[in-house]
């Protein structure tokens, strides 16, 4: 052996040696004291000093598994001495990282815990609150992961989480609404990582397994979660937004710290990417609760979520102005059997009822008409049924109106308009199946779609103009209707005036495509192919 050699090897063994005294434990552990009973009715007094040790000690973890075993069960003994004088001792001990510890302590800690909440109700809250933090894994994690596979590390959390939260909602059921408020609190922020979110929602999704009772809460709460998501990425896509944001960036002098274009467009695919993990997760459970098999329903289960999901869509989605994405967990669940018709008759009735505000009204003839025409599992009787409800309201409308000076108000009559043209919209969409035969023409005509375009409400005036055109051109096609001296009357009455604001009924059709990737899996098979509305734009073209 070489010289060289032997000097770099003992130069290898010293580096190995010293890493080895580096890497041994040299922190002092603190052993609690026994006789907590007096530390604990004395902690105001001569043992004060002691009892704000020991909590330091617990707050940075100085303390054996053992040691804290022993702990935990002299503690159990005076749990009811634990009141709001010892909130910080009891916050200290729910901090405790438990579920990775040994299986002595994690028993121990979950015996401790249930005591607690018995014992002591006024925690509850606290307790939920630590308990559900946990579901979100303490490290970000931004690195690629199997589909909708969590690791190892925190599917053991998550089963130790649920067990706790099983035995205390057992052993104190009015705790259930705490339990809300803490998921709701604690859900994770939309600029956490993808995977954070991922695990969280898995963990609420399985609260449902053993709290049926909170399963409708528990979806709204998602959906209401999911949407704001949605939202964010409408925001943060739309002119003003980038423009007020470019504003504050502008104020920052640091270059470090300013946001740049590819900055914001990164952001914008982060939340995108996971609403779109969050939504086939969400989609994922819908199907296996409601599915014996991948074939066979299970109609019991298909009827208490379909409940659960109406009550979702009636309180966020239905509220929520122009969501691109969410509205498509909806779309996916009518594809079940049996459930398209009702849901088409629940939108109907928001539309049809008088007490409701407008804008909801608006927003459910929209729902309905996109439903209508984009679902490639909607029959030709549904279609007819839906296009014959449209068409009667607006006849019935127009009947009512025209014992009084009507006009063009669209703040008056909004909910007129829009019922026109969500009709307009879908007649346009899967008019190739209504003109097949004789028959189906006797039966449009039987809409008396004249009367509707030529009423003094003049509902092409306002309407779509893209949407007005295609129906024009159709309509004219099969000599339903001739639309176009009305347009070009319209064309000249809509001229810019100055101190006249032009006339606009927004337009919200919410299933026209869906582009996140994972969710698109599921949704594009049950989408109806564009043909028709290629074909309409194309005669559009031509004439």
């Amino acid at each position: 052996m070489s010289v060289t050699s032997s000097r770099v090897t003992s130069l290898s063994n010293i580096i190995r040696d010293v890493s080895k005294i580096t890497n041994q434990p040299n922190r002092i552990y603190y052993r609690p004291p026994k006789g907590f009973r007096h530390i604990l009715c004395g902690c105001k007094f001569d043992t004060k000093k002691e009892y704000e040790g020991m909590i330091s000690s617990f707050r940075e973890g100085a303390i054996k598994d053992s040691d804290l075993v022993n702990f935990l069960e002299e503690i159990r003994q005076y749990i009811t001495l634990l009141d709001c004088e010892h909130k910080m001792l009891v916050q200290t001990l729910l901090e405790i990282k438990w579920t990775d510890k040994s299986p002595d302590l994690i028993s121990t800690y979950k015996a401790f815990i249930e005591d607690l909440v018995c014992a002591r109700v006024e925690y509850a809250r606290t307790v939920f609150d630590h308990l559900v933090k946990l579901f979100k894994p303490v490290v970000e994690d931004n690195r690629e992961h199997k589909d909708k596979e969590l690791t190892l590390q925190d599917t053991e959390r998550l089963n130790h989480i649920h067990d706790m939260l099983s035995k205390i909602l057992k052993v104190v059921p009015m705790s259930r609404k705490c339990l809300l408020y803490s998921i709701e609190s604690q859900y994770p922020y939309i600029t956490h990582s993808t995977y954070i979110h991922e695990v969280y929602l898995h963990g609420l999704l399985y609260i449902p397994y053993y709290a049926p009772y909170l399963r409708s809460d528990i979806i709204s709460i998602v959906i209401n979660s999911l949407a704001l998501l949605d939202v964010n990425i409408t925001m943060r896509k739309t002119k003003g937004y980038q423009e007020l944001y470019d504003m504050i960036d502008n104020t920052n002098d640091d270059p470090a710290t300013a946001n740049n274009d590819a900055d914001k467009a990164e952001h914008v695919q982060l939340i995108e990417c996971t609403l779109d993990m969050c939504m086939d997760i969400f989609m994922e459970f819908i199907h296996k609760f409601c599915f014996i098999n991948p074939i066979d329903l299970n109609k019991k289960n298909l009827k208490i979520l379909y409940h659960d999901i109406l009550t979702a869509f009636d309180k966020v989605l239905l509220r929520v102005d122009r969501t691109q994405y969410v509205q498509y967990i909806g779309f996916y669940f009518c594809s079940f059997k049996s459930v398209v018709e009702p849901f088409i008759d629940y939108l109907w009735k928001k539309v049809t009822d008088w007490n409701e505000a407008p804008v909801i009204r608006q927003s459910a003839v929209f729902y309905m008409s996109s439903l209508a025409a984009s679902a490639s599992f909607i029959t030709s009787e549904t279609l007819k049924s839906t296009i014959y409800r449209l068409t009667d309201w607006i006849h019935d409308y127009i009947g009512t109106d025209e014992t009084s000076d009507s006009y063009v108000d669209l703040k008056l009559n909004n909910v007129f308009y829009s019922v026109c043209q969500a009709f307009f919209y879908l007649f346009v969409a899967r008019y190739e199946e209504l003109v097949r035969t004789r028959c189906d023409i006797l039966f449009i005509q039987q809409f008396d779609i004249p009367r509707i375009i030529s009423c003094k409400l003049n509902p092409l005036v306002v309407c779509d103009s893209k949407i007005v055109r295609n129906f024009a051109n159709i309509t004219k096609m099969y000599q339903l209707a001739y639309c176009d001296a009305i347009i070009e009357d319209n064309a000249r009455k809509r001229l810019p005036i100055f101190g006249e604001q032009e006339l606009l009924l927004p337009t919200f059709f919410p299933f026209e495509s869906c582009v996140l990737e994972r969710s698109k899996s599921r949704i594009a098979p049950l989408l109806i192919s564009n043909e028709t509305n290629n074909a309409s734009s194309q005669l559009k073209d031509s004439q």
